[in-house]
């Protein structure tokens, strides 16, 4: 029997129920379980992601890489980009952006607040009190905008939080290669 993410299930149900009126194309990581490395050495310990291929690293960066992941503290978790202007996550404040946690189902587009930078934290309610935080023994997906060839992209990455920020995984990427908006969770 498989067993997929309870995220990626409502998020299937999600886009199965709704009325699609573009032939939009998303193109999904497939599910993942690629754990976020912690650790407090210099340099810090990070995954790094290509969007485009979905190759991933924790060895250090390499030629195509676009988001990474680091931390070492159990209430947060870093989310850093390779060009700060071109890739922006869903968030508030200033630097560094507090990235929002979003509900499966909410749409990734033109319309949603972005972060002023290619950058910020991911935190637990303990870390920063505010709507939008990640929560712990969950999947949790963020929104991302990166521009590619001119063309603005929109997606959404899963992230599954254990008891704390220190048992994390990356669990799901995908986004929308035309251009249009996209679901939180949304799969093909």
């Amino acid at each position: 029997m498989t067993v997929r993410p309870l995220c990626a299930i409502t998020a299937l149900s999600t886009v199965l129920l709704s009325t699609v009126t573009a032939s939009a194309a998303i193109v999904y990581s497939g599910p993942l379980n690629i754990a976020i490395p912690v650790g407090t050495t210099s340099p810090l310990p990070r995954l790094w992601i290509d969007l485009d291929t979905f190759a991933t690293s924790t060895t250090g960066s390499f030629t195509g890489w676009d988001i990474s992941f680091s931390g070492s503290n159990a209430t947060f978790l870093t989310m850093n980009s390779v060009s700060l202007s071109n890739n922006r996550f869903i968030g508030s404040g200033s630097t560094p952006t507090n990235i929002t946690r979003l509900d499966p189902g909410t749409l990734i587009g033109a319309s949603s607040t972005f972060g002023p930078n290619g950058g910020g934290t991911l935190a637990l309610p303990t870390y920063i009190p505010a709507p939008g935080t990640m929560q712990i023994n969950s999947e949790n997906i963020v929104g991302f905008r990166r521009v590619v060839g001119g063309q603005t992209l929109f997606g959404w990455v899963s992230i599954s939080v254990g008891t704390d920020m220190l048992t994390r995984s990356l669990t799901g990427i995908a986004y929308e290669d035309s251009g249009a908006s996209i679901e939180a969770g949304a799969i093909p």
